[in-house]
């Protein structure tokens, strides 16, 4: 909001600091400064007020802060008591039918105006501010805003038909014509004034047409009411349209200052507008006895402060801190001022003293207390090595969504026991969002789709570590899982990448069994039938591998293959050893033997790997596969293995009778299947 510097001067007596200081000052203690521009002999400071803070949407109550900072005291403007004389006038009457949205409705009925312009230095204060010159009366309830946050509104009274005014919400499509001649079509539920032909107000925000000020205009009722801050915010929201007076409404205006707010302006009419004031209006929730609403009060604890700054702020300069802003202080009882709703609790006022004390005052010190290190959480550091390992791996992490579709149950083949598991959201916000999911695979299937066309010519290696949902008996289950998938399929890659994960995961005792698909499993349909495993620790099922389905595959719309496994985390966590046994590489040379074997292709790697480990025995150090063909020129329902395997000690040198033998040994049990043919 933009304040003039010359203007907030009239409240004080002593000079007040330097424009780039006074900015400073309000900065550290109050509210940023967002700029100042020069304008003849005046400084414009644009002042970021905050969203709680009506009170200082004022000139007023700037410097009430400033005030507070500095140390200086407060000047209010003049205003003048009104009392109700004698008129021929009829008896305005106000019927408030909306009253939770107005606390406090008050207006002054004042006879005999005259229409002028208003004085020169007003007109141009206004225009510092931005505000065009339209005339005296205008001009004071505009001057009387900016000076004390308070909105005003000058009706003419001689066009309110009926001498009546009624504030309600407005029904559907309702229409008014405003002051700056824009036609609105309003919703229902806004706040409007109408008199006894139609709407002549827009509560809070723009006056109507039919009943303003004009050149012959001699009677008029001045308005200064508090609106429901939430109310006026929505309504602009609504007609994207607001005022300055919206802005003020929207922060929040002070009920206990709008008899302040019309004293001010009838003391500015007796000396440019002329008139008397012959009705007062006076109407707001919680009103008691004498006018008065009880002000709140709240017992400050004595060592609240201390305990939240850091240190003692002597009570002399707390209560002259209070004092300034406008509390009252008896003892550690604090009175609230009505212009300050936003203090609720002794921590408010603790920041009040300490904003305007000054933070930078208070000297930092080390905390009392030890700091400890937090307890290491050992899933998320189990979590941070398979990360690290997969990026490594040349895999890329992903986050979707934890939620899948009506659509995906028949797009990735949910059978009716997956549909049973499944968590159903009550409210979805689409049909796309409308289950938490049961695994991640099936959202990673439409991350690889989609990145496939990006990366026509590369594959898709994505994972994602995230949480699964599983509807049982006892609840919501909920479990951390690892999905991995690859585009082209490369299933021996991912069961490859597993053994280097595992290891890295101080995990022994990985094997992996034929998958048979079982109603209990949930999501069967999703893994290839011919080509997938459970992955098994200790006879212990954590997770699957294998290649996605060709019906699911065919339903994406991708014409390569695609190969994935998907852990439980949780349970392979439970298994994870930090220890490492050290074994120092074998001082003696290795022996290299390569071998060939010509299998059934229905017969598993791990098959022929099991024999000539057995066999091979402690003379084995390592078998690995490096090469598997499948082709036209080997006999049909045929597939040829091609192994190194190399023979080492860690006690002697091996020589060339015993490698032999033991190769041998490997040969004759790999032929003693009738239907293996061993090609060396």
């Amino acid at each position: 909001m933009l304040f003039s510097y010359n203007w907030l001067q009239e409240f004080f007596k002593t000079k007040l600091p330097a424009t780039e200081k006074l900015a400073n000052l309000l900065t550290m203690h109050a509210f940023e400064v967002d700029g100042i521009e020069q304008k003849g002999k005046d400084w414009i400071l644009d002042v970021a007020i905050l969203p709680e803070r009506g009170d200082c949407m004022g000139h007023e109550g700037l410097a009430r802060e400033i005030a507070a900072i500095t140390k200086q005291k407060l000047q209010t403007p003049p205003r003048a008591r009104a009392y109700a004389q004698k008129s021929f006038l009829p008896q305005l009457k106000v019927s408030i039918r909306a009253s939770r949205f107005v606390p406090r409705y008050s207006a002054f009925v004042i006879e005999g105006v005259k229409i002028a312009p208003s004085p020169q230095w007003m007109q141009d204060r206004l225009a510092m501010l931005g505000v065009n010159s339209i005339n005296n009366i205008v001009d004071i309830t505009n001057f009387v805003m900016l000076e004390l946050g308070q909105p005003l509104h000058a009706f003419d009274f001689d066009k309110i038909k009926g001498s009546k005014m009624t504030i309600r919400e407005t029904k559907k499509n309702e229409e008014i014509a405003l002051l700056d001649e824009a036609e609105l079509s309003l919703p229902a539920g806004v706040l409007v004034i109408e008199d006894g032909q139609g709407l002549i107000d827009l509560a809070g925000i723009r006056g109507g047409k039919t009943s303003s000020i004009g050149g012959k205009t001699q009677n008029i009722v001045l308005q200064a009411a508090v609106f429901d801050r939430t109310k006026i915010y929505q309504t602009k929201k609504q007609l994207s349209y607001s005022t300055t007076a919206a802005e003020i409404y929207c922060r929040g205006v002070d009920s206990g200052g709008v008899m302040k707010a019309l004293e001010r302006a009838a003391f500015l009419l007796e000396k440019f507008g002329g008139g008397r004031v012959v009705q007062t209006l006076d109407t707001y929730v919680g009103k008691r006895r004498y006018g008065t609403v009880p002000p709140k009060e709240i017992v400050l604890p004595k060592d609240l402060g201390e305990k939240l700054l850091g240190m003692k702020i002597p009570d002399t300069a707390v209560k002259a801190i209070l004092s300034r802003l406008g509390f009252g202080v008896k003892g550690l009882r604090i009175i609230v001022p009505s212009w300050r709703p936003d203090i609720s609790l002794p921590q408010d006022i603790v920041e009040e003293v300490g904003r305007v004390y000054g933070y930078e005052n208070i000297e930092p010190a080390s905390p009392s207390a030890a700091v400890l290190a937090p307890e290491q959480n050992p899933n998320l550091f189990w979590q941070e090595q398979v990360q690290n390992l997969l990026k490594e791996s040349g895999f890329t992490e992903a986050y979707t969504y934890s939620l899948v579709g009506r659509k995906d149950l028949s797009l990735l083949g949910y059978a009716k026991e997956d549909k049973e598991k499944l968590v159903e959201l009550e409210n979805p916000i689409s049909e796309d969002f409308a289950y938490l999911r049961l695994n991640l695979a099936d959202n990673l299937l439409h991350t690889v789709v989609s990145n496939e066309k990006q990366w026509q010519n590369k594959g898709v290696k994505v994972f994602e570590i995230g949480k699964a949902f599983e509807k049982s008996k006892s609840g919501v289950q909920e479990h951390l899982m690892l999905g991995a998938m690859c585009s082209p399929a490369d299933f021996y890659f991912l069961k490859g990448l597993l053994g280097v994960l595992f290891e890295q995961l101080g995990i022994a005792g990985v094997w992996y069994d034929d998958f048979e698909a079982r109603p209990d499993e949930g999501r069967v349909g999703i893994w290839h039938p011919k080509k997938s495993a459970e992955v098994k620790i200790g006879g212990k099922e954590v997770g699957f591998l294998g290649e996605v389905s060709p019906s699911i595959t065919s339903n994406i719309q991708t014409q390569r293959s695609i190969a994935a496994f998907e852990l439980d985390l949780e349970k392979v966590f439970q298994l994870a050893l930090e220890e490492r046994e050290y074994r120092p590489p074998s001082r003696f040379p290795a022996v290299l033997r390569d071998i060939a074997v010509l299998i059934p292709q229905e017969v598993k790697v791990e098959d022929v790997l099991n024999i000539m480990e057995t066999v091979g025995g402690k003379l084995v150090a390592d078998i690995d596969l490096f090469d598997m063909y499948e082709g036209p020129e080997l006999p049909e329902g045929k597939k040829n293995l091609a192994f190194h395997i190399v023979y080492q000690s860690e006690e002697r040198t091996l020589t060339n009778r015993e490698v032999g033998e033991a190769h041998n040994n490997i040969i004759k049990a790999l032929e003693a299947n009738e239907e293996w043919q061993v090609r060396t």
